[in-house]
């Protein structure tokens, strides 16, 4: 199960997504929101320490696990990207 996180991580990373870092709230939900006011995608993920096996032990503990929360972010895709450039001088 442990394996399936680090690999959900993995591929979040490979499509944009920067991983910033592992908060409970309510600095979890305050941080989420500035990142959106920011005009970025938020995404809210289980905590996985990618394989340091130090650091690892605490995230193995459900309740920790069920606590804290990683905060991935990136730019939102723009659908009509530069729209509203061109309508300046129409």
């Amino acid at each position: 199960m442990k394996e399936n996180a680090i690999e959900r991580h993995r591929r979040l990373i490979e499509d944009g997504w920067v991983r910033r870092f592992t908060a409970e709230e309510p600095r979890l939900s305050e941080m989420k929101q500035l990142y959106e006011s920011l005009g970025l995608e938020v995404r809210i993920e289980d905590p996985t320490s990618d394989g340091d096996q130090e650091c690892r032990s605490c995230l193995d503990v459900e309740a920790v696990t069920a606590r804290y929360k990683t905060i991935f972010t990136r730019g939102k895709e723009a659908e009509d990207e530069g729209a509203g450039a061109d309508d300046l001088f129409e």
